[in-house]
């Protein structure tokens, strides 16, 4: 009997713990089921596609926007404005702006019509882009306005600027340049080289609107001849004679005629014991070096050379002596006869230079 009830506890034991194995395995099947029903819930974004105004509105799984855009089929096209990086990975809910690209008709000067793509939404804004992307400068023709908006297929008629190249030629001014020249006579200058202009070719592009200058640069500039400079020789040789007192630098030569005087009665009208007798207009004692000449030209107390006569010193006048005259002082009246009147070189000194 004892044996009995034990194996009938055992048969009602082994069945409620089969049952609850049962519940368990259920309970954590259910729970994984929930468990993968959160996660995949949890995995999927909202994709908020914003194309021209217009929104799109899609759920996906995590992954790069390059490859969702390749799922869903949406297209970008040349010029188009996407305001979301290709690359960005989507981990959350996003939205993404795209502003398609405006196909244009340009028409130039009513002949090439020429179809553009921009993403700009102004005409003025538009040329502008044109210009850089092509080269052609244009210009609006009357009647449209630059500030008008873009429309997609729209006609923009324009005229081309006319450029015009030219060459001119122009002349390049030689410089001078001064050299001293030790060998040449102070005062005197020479022409060494005899300077000549160059000549420059410059290149225009001028740019007009129909018939109105609007624009001029120089292209190019090339010198077809190099200017020759001109090259003057100063001479710093100081003139110099030598005399009976010495060597001097002479400031001035002119050419005079000479004669001569003496003292006595047959030059002045004096004999000796008369009243100013031997004594000359200066002041000074009448003596052979003192000589007569016309103070406008040559002033008392200057120094001179006189070819053939020698050092002298201007110290007297006389009524007769103007202008390029000079009368030179001789002792003997017989010598001042001989001395005649004879064409002289009178030199003007100036320092007496250190022996």
């Amino acid at each position: 009997m004892y044996k009995n009830l034990c194996n009938n506890f055992f048969k009602i034991t082994r069945a409620k713990i089969k049952r609850i194995h049962i519940f368990v395995s259920l309970v954590l099947s259910l729970s994984t089921f929930c468990g993968t029903l959160t996660a995949f819930a949890e995995g999927f974004y909202q994709v908020r596609v914003v194309i021209d105004g217009k929104w799109h509105f899609y759920n996906t799984m995590g992954m790069k926007l390059s490859e969702f855009f390749e799922k869903e089929n949406i297209q970008l096209f040349k010029k188009d404005i996407i305001d979301t990086n290709l690359s960005t990975v989507i981990d959350k809910d996003i939205t993404v702006n795209i502003n398609r690209a405006e196909t244009v008709k340009i028409v130039i000067d009513n002949k090439k019509e020429v179809p553009f793509i921009t993403n700009n939404r102004v005409i003025g804004i538009v040329l502008k882009e044109f210009e850089k992307e092509t080269g052609n400068k244009v210009y609006l023709e009357e009647g449209q306005s630059s500030a008008a908006k873009i429309e997609n297929n729209m006609v923009i008629k324009v005229s081309s600027f006319k450029e015009e190249i030219k060459t001119i030629k122009e002349e390049i001014p030689f410089q001078t340049k001064t050299v001293e020249n030790p060998n040449l006579p102070e005062g005197k200058v020479n022409i060494k080289v005899k300077g000549q202009n160059g000549i420059k070719e410059i290149t225009i592009k001028e740019v007009y609107k129909k018939d109105k200058l609007e624009s001029k640069e120089t292209t190019k500039e090339k010198i077809t001849k190099e200017p020759i400079t001109e090259i003057i020789e100063k001479g710093t040789k100081k003139n110099t004679i030598k005399t009976e007192k010495g060597t001097f630098v002479y400031n001035k030569k002119i050419n005079m005629k000479s004669t001569a005087y003496t003292a006595g009665p047959e030059s002045t009208g004096k004999r000796p014991g008369d009243k100013g007798y031997g004594i000359t207009a200066s002041g000074m004692k009448a003596r052979r070096g003192v000589v007569a000449v016309d103070t406008s030209v040559i002033p008392f107390g200057t120094e001179l050379y006189i070819e053939g006569y020698g050092y002298a010193i201007a110290g007297d006048t006389g009524g007769a002596i103007k202008g390029n005259k000079i009368d030179v002082f001789i002792d003997d009246y017989k010598d001042a006869i001989n001395y005649g009147v004879r064409n002289v070189n009178v030199y003007i000194l100036g320092e007496k230079l250190p022996k």
